[in-house]
């Protein structure tokens, strides 16, 4: 993921528990370090979200 400015990811809808496995957590502390959120949309109730490097949405 780091080698990349953009990523986009498929989420569970708002509200649904966090996946506890540890690939999940590492992706998420990652995206929250590295990355910002651009967008978000909702597909037949997944989350398509897209995050990229700080100040290049």
């Amino acid at each position: 993921m780091l080698a990349t400015p953009r990523v986009v990811a498929v989420c569970d809808p708002v509200g649904q528990p966090l996946d506890r496995t540890r690939q999940e957590i590492v992706k998420r502390q990652v995206l929250a370090e590295y990355f910002e959120e651009c967008g978000t949309r909702r597909v037949q109730g997944a989350r398509v979200q897209v995050f990229a490097r700080p100040g290049t949405c």
